[in-house]
């Protein structure tokens, strides 16, 4: 960066616009190259770098840095990128305990399935319909489908923890599959 950062950041606190832009140019690729550094994945990288230039733009009012602004913007750019790797890993562990071999003997057991359901199963697009389905659900269903699937507690402990019988836990686990079956149904 061959700019006086910490200058442009003062001038950033005063609204300066032309201060973020020479920030942006003078940073963007070495945050960019930082961010692929840990993510491996270019694309994502652009945009966690934008959106931390976004987010101070649009909290610098707000932003107190206690030291050198560079080394916050990498920083925040560290923090970033661990996060979207976070709930990368997070949604790829919620289709694959979905889509686990319990889930997939359900729905074999209980519907006609064709080989393109294993597929779409996995799919980024299934994990949304997935996650649209279960925030569909009752409130109680969904806790216990969470506690059940994400929490991987046994049925008897969520039983325990939310008062109710195993079989009223079994029952709700019962219809949150058929629901998200149902949901995969209508989208394949």
């Amino acid at each position: 960066m061959n700019i006086n950062i910490e200058l442009c950041w003062q001038k950033i606190k005063n609204n300066e616009v032309p201060a973020l832009e020479k920030v942006y140019k003078a940073s963007f690729h070495p945050l960019v190259h930082y961010a692929s550094e840990i993510t491996r994945q270019p694309q994502l990288a652009e945009e966690i770098v934008q959106d931390v230039l976004l987010k101070i733009w649009e909290n610098r009012s707000e932003l107190s840095i206690n030291g050198s602004f560079k080394s916050y913007l990498f920083q925040s750019v560290h923090n970033q990128a661990l996060n979207a790797l976070r709930q990368q890993k997070t949604k790829k562990e919620t289709v694959n305990l979905l889509s686990s071999e319990g889930t997939l003997q359900f729905i074999s057991d209980n519907y006609d399935i064709n080989d393109d359901l294993i597929e779409k199963i996995y799919s980024d697009e299934t994990e949304a319909i997935i996650e649209h389905a279960v925030d569909k659900l009752p409130e109680q269903c969904r806790k216990v489908f969470r506690m059940s699937r994400f929490d991987s507690l046994q049925n008897g402990e969520i039983a325990s923890q939310l008062g109710l019988s195993e079989n009223t836990v079994k029952t709700h686990i019962y219809r949150a599959l058929k629901n998200i079956t149902s949901a995969l149904k209508k989208e394949i």
